[in-house]
């Protein structure tokens, strides 16, 4: 296998881009900010910006900077802050991270005229409560499943490891249920069509793998009931 090089990369603005009176628009007194790896160089003139308007900002240690955000990384939000606001671009990472702390985020994508056309944009507790309900019948969907297919990659970062794997196939084997694991480094969903017997993919890999498929459910959600 060859080396595989990560670089990380910087999304560049220019002046005109960096617009944040969209921002005044937040409520509460303390903000917690964060963002993902192409935006994190903004954070300390947002974090600036927001104190000029009398906020209180909260920057926390995230996955491997302060303030850095994956989707299956929550740790730099704080969810006692009054706000949470990610800069990013679109919902995605907001959507997996909202879930995850169970709280409303703002999404800030400077630089976008898409952004700029739908002004702040919101993870809500509706968009989470709907999730919510997805997510519980997919937990009774792997309850009911005789079959079982556990996915992971071979991707730096998210990968599952073998031994872990293993005993999660024994504790799931233990209720009853027939249990295959798929490791590919590319997952796609539409290989699923030639594994008819499998009735629910249990995911190990992406968090937003499981959003918006019914047949996918993280490890994560059903670790109540290994």
């Amino acid at each position: 296998m060859k080396n595989v090089l990560f670089i990380e990369t910087r999304k560049k603005f220019s002046q005109k881009d960096l617009d944040f009176s969209l921002l005044d628009k937040l409520p509460g007194k303390t903000i917690s900010l964060a963002a993902t790896i192409q935006y994190i160089s903004l954070v300390p003139k947002v974090k600036k910006y927001l104190e000029s308007k009398g906020k209180k900002v909260i920057i926390k240690q995230g996955a491997f900077h302060e303030a850095h955000v994956l989707g299956c990384n929550s740790n730099a939000l704080d969810k006692d802050a009054d706000t949470i606001l990610l800069v990013t671009d679109g919902k995605f990472h907001a959507l997996n991270n909202a879930v995850q702390i169970q709280k409303e985020i703002y999404v800030f994508s400077p630089g976008s005229q898409e952004q700029k056309a739908k002004n702040l944009e919101t993870v809500s507790k509706k968009d989470i409560e709907e999730i919510n309900k997805r997510t519980k019948a997919k937990k009774a969907k792997f309850l009911l499943a005789d079959v079982v297919g556990i996915l992971t990659t071979t991707k730096t970062g998210q990968k599952f490891s073998s031994k872990n794997l293993e005993v999660i196939k024994t504790k799931i084997e233990k209720k009853g249920k027939k249990v295959y694991i798929f490791e590919t480094n590319n997952i796609s969903t539409s290989e699923f069509e030639n594994f008819p017997q499998v009735q629910i993919w249990i995911n190990t890999a992406c968090y937003g793998l499981a959003m918006d498929d019914p047949r996918i459910v993280n490890l994560q959600d059903i670790a109540e009931f290994l």
